[in-house]
């Protein structure tokens, strides 16, 4: 690791002269492969003008000085570099090629492997996504029966519902049993009572097939792991690691795999305690690892948010809890292929944007989110968080729910704590939407006054739902519904076919030569209208 600020002083540069925070990532490429990364993140002018840049490691080992100054008036960055002679046998890794051997290199750590192997932890993930189980087992929701902890806006039977849908989301497990433990705390070293523990072992050991337990609890302590095995005699998993296995088994991005290497940290940390001094380092290092690189991809993600701004394309942010169908609403408004839901939990893991119009004929981007769910450690989402900074800078959020689920008021509670834990600016509209009305309303909590009665499979609903959104769209744009006649054929209609949203465009039936068109502009699109066409007039 280089410190770019000591390199600073030896060239005799300020750091406040500077004016920005540079990382200087440097992996092996006469090692094995590696490249330099380097980070700009403005800190005293506008955080909206950044760049990214990476160099490969063979240029950076020709160059005899680097530094970078800011310009602040234009908000860029030079580079400037006094070049050695580069001997010809030496070949420059390309950029992709180098930051794919990077990222490879983090997820693929036999060093680490070897150590989450040695000390049998989440081992049943399996070292690649898209792997298939044969587990079968037995599920287990312990359900508080008094006392300040017991959860009042669900039951029982919802939780192990939930749960055995958690598991099942998983290829190849098998659900044995299940059943529903009533307990008064969860904080006992084995969970549960003497007399039911007891029963619950018999229990396990009658039915043919069960090869693991999975306590249906957001974490449980590593005492209550060894102790529980030991009666059981077999793997015992808790909500984190059910998961985290989920995650792992989805994910299909570098981005996603490397937040799923980053979440399964705090998880490790805590069931295995690091006291060697090594492997407390090991793990600072590759954490630190880990959020450098997907520092730089969000960076590279807030770059194609400003291109979106840049082109004036509005966003609509569709969050909602796992499996409320997000992904399928999406695709019944754009009909993008691209996005096909799936029937089960945490289908989505990376952001991906969908272009569609609205009515009035205006170019949005849609944008697919990851789901949430109850009883998930703060860790664990914190690693997923920064997928949700498409919603942050949206201009309307859609906040989608299961109509057919029970649960209804409790997820869509979940999910409205998560936003408000983000930085969305307090006038961003938010538009709820009962989803799977089609399968049947299942709760007496949804406000049909505020709430759009939606299907994503037949279509009911939708046209009142795309109307909201187009008049939240047009409202916090600043856009509005402008009238023209302009000669049939001309070039003032064309331009507006592409730069506008048309909403009516017919020529006049008395008038041939004339075509009525109604655009949706911005006053900055009215301004340009009128500085190319005006002059001509």
């Amino acid at each position: 690791m280089f410190s770019f600020y000591q390199s600073c002083g030896k060239f005799g540069l300020h750091r406040a002269s500077v004016g920005f925070r540079i990382q200087l990532k440097v992996f092996e490429h006469y090692f094995p492969k590696a490249y330099t990364s380097c980070i700009f993140s403005k800190t005293a002018v506008s955080p909206r003008v950044y760049q990214t840049s990476h160099i490969s490691m063979a240029y950076f080992q020709n160059i005899d000085i680097l530094y970078f100054v800011s310009r602040k008036t234009f908000g860029t960055t030079t580079l400037l570099a006094k070049k050695k002679k580069v001997k010809k046998d030496k070949a420059v890794l390309p950029q992709a090629e180098a930051e794919n051997d990077f990222e490879t290199a983090i997820l693929n750590d036999p060093e680490f492997d070897n150590l989450r192997n040695e000390m049998d932890i989440l081992s049943f993930l399996g070292s690649q996504s898209g792997r298939r189980y044969d587990m079968g087992v037995l599920v287990l929701q312990p359900w508080i029966k008094w006392g300040p902890n017991m959860k009042h806006n669900t039951t029982a039977q919802r939780m192990l519902d939930e749960a055995v849908a958690l598991i099942a989301t998983l290829p190849g497990i098998r659900i044995i049993h299940k059943e529903v433990v009533p307990v008064r705390s969860i904080d006992g070293k084995v969970v549960f009572g003497s007399g039911t523990l007891e029963r619950l072992l018999s229990l396990s050991r009658s039915l043919q097939g069960i090869s693991s337990v999975f306590i249906s609890i957001e974490m449980l302590k590593l005492m209550q792991v060894e102790a529980l095995e030991e009666v059981f005699g077999m793997r015992v998993m808790d909500r984190y690691s059910v998961v985290l296995s989920i995650f792992r088994h989805h994910a299909r991005t570098k981005e996603a795999k490397l937040q799923v290497a980053l979440a399964e940290l705090p998880y490790i940390k805590k069931r295995i305690g690091i006291q060697r001094e090594k492997e407390r380092m090991m793990m600072m290092e590759r954490e630190k690892r880990l959020r450098n690189t997907l520092n730089a991809i969000s960076g590279n993600r807030a770059l194609i948010r400003q291109n979106r701004t840049n082109s004036d394309i509005p966003t609509v942010a569709v969050v909602g809890y796992t499996n409320a169908g997000k992904t399928s609403l999406i695709h019944a408004i754009t009909g993008d292929s691209r996005a096909e839901g799936k029937n089960y939990l945490f289908a989505t893991l990376d952001v991906t944007a969908h272009g569609g119009r609205l009515p009035c004929g205006l170019e949005v981007l849609f944008i697919d989110t990851v789901g949430f769910i109850q009883d998930i450690p703060t860790d664990l989402i914190a690693s997923f968080k920064a997928t949700l900074e498409d919603a942050v800078f949206a201009n309307v959020v859609v906040h989608i729910q299961d109509a057919s689920n029970p649960d209804y008021k409790l997820q869509g509670m979940i999910v409205e704590d998560t936003l408000s834990s983000l930085p969305l600016p307090k006038d961003t509209p938010i538009i709820t939407v009962a989803n799977k009305i089609d399968l049947g309303t299942n709760s007496s909590d949804i406000d049909d006054n505020r709430t759009h009665m939606v299907s994503s499979t037949t279509g009911q609903g939708l046209d009142s739902l795309l109307s909201d959104i187009e008049d939240k769209v047009l409202k916090v744009t600043g856009r509005k519904y402008w009238r023209f006649a302009l000669s049939t054929g001309s070039d003032e209609i064309r331009w507006l076919r592409n730069a506008t949203g048309l909403v009516y465009e017919e020529v006049n039936p008395d008038n041939p030569q004339i075509t009525e068109v109604v655009a949706v502009m911005t006053s900055q699109e009215v301004a340009a209208y009128n500085r190319r066409f005006k002059c001509r007039n």
